[in-house]
This record gives C-alpha cells, structure tokens and sequence, in this order.
C-alpha cells in the first residue's frame, strides 16, 4: 500500500476510533443513559484517542516528529529544516533507519551518518532518537562554522573540509540539489528566505 493508501486508512482508523469511543460513553450506564462517572469514561476515551493517534503515528511514520522538533529549537535551527534534511538522507524508510541498508559509502541510519561521524558526537546512528539530536547538533555546528545555511547544508552532504577547500561553486551536481531542495522546501513552507 502507498503511503497515500496508508493515510486513508489511517484517518478511517482514527474516526472509528473516535466514534466507538464516543458511543462507549453514550452507553456506558446499565439503564441506558450515561453513567455518573464520566471522568472514568473520560479517562478510558482519551486512552483509546491516544493510544490510536500512537498507532496511526506509528504507521505513517511521524513517531520521530516531536523529537526532530526538540532538536531544531534546542539547537536554533530553523522549524522544518532539521526534518527535511533527515527526510533527504533517509525518506523515513524503516531499512534505512535500522541499518539494514546502508548508502553505498558506508552511512548509516535516519541521518545518514558515516561511523566516524557518528563517533565523533558520542552517538549510536541506529538509535533514531541519538541520531535526531546529534544531526542536529552537527548541523547547528556546521552553521556556526559558514555562518549560512547554505554552506552548512552542503557541508553536511559534502563534508566541511571539501567547501572550506573547494567551495560551493566546485560542490558536485548531488550536493547542488541538496542543499538547494532543502532550502526551497523550507524556505516555502516558512514564507523565509534562508540561505
């Protein structure tokens, strides 16, 4: 099923969650009315709605969204742009999350760290929650580095010794489109101009 397919039967799920949920309460009483209790009933409602949006999360694959959100504010980095990044290293695909497939160079994981990299920040690039935070302290630190988005973007893909020694005009065609993506989803999205 495509993801479009998955969203469907993701929204269906949660509005018959919702609704089963919804007439539990309704019935809840032995004589057919509503039971005094309702914050029991309440309770055991905001269960189910939480436990599906879990699930539906889960199976769209938007777990990782509160902690990429984490990242990009506690390191400054513009709302969106952490996501799109790690949305272009590993398009959210569980075998390349988990390390069952790796980039033909040797990257691992949501952010498509190399295992010197991820040395280097005290991560584990399997672990998605180690990874989120060290992209974003990687990017943050990139950024502190050029002093622009652009160049940090590139230098993520690229490797900063390669910009500060080639610069941007000798970046390969991949590296052009990666940065430039990014920053056109972002920069959409936001109304900005970051570059």
């Amino acid at each position: 099923m495509d993801s479009k397919g998955l969203a469907i039967v993701a929204v269906a799920g949660v509005a018959a969650a919702y609704m089963v949920a919804r007439w539990s309460m309704d019935q809840a009483g032995s004589d057919g009315q509503p039971a005094d209790a309702t914050t029991t009933t309440d309770t055991t409602t905001a269960d189910i709605l939480d436990m599906v949006t879990s699930t539906v999360k889960s199976a769209l694959g938007l777990w990782h969204a509160p902690a990429i959100a984490d990242a990009e504010s506690r390191y400054s980095i513009p709302t969106g742009m952490l996501e799109r990044l790690l949305y272009q290293e590993s398009h959210y695909r569980a075998d390349v999350i988990s390390g069952a497939k790796r980039s033909s160079v040797g990257a691992l994981g949501i952010a498509q760290f190399m295992p010197a990299t991820a040395a280097d920040l005290g991560i584990d690039p399997l672990d998605p929650f180690q990874a989120i935070d060290g992209a974003g302290r990687y990017l943050a630190s990139l950024y502190r580095m050029f002093g622009n988005w652009t160049q940090a973007l590139a230098a993520y893909n690229w490797g900063a010794g390669n910009v500060q020694r080639k610069g941007l005009t000798n970046a390969p065609a991949e590296t052009v489109a990666y940065y430039s993506s990014i920053l056109a989803d972002v920069n959409a999205a936001s109304g900005t101009n970051y570059a």
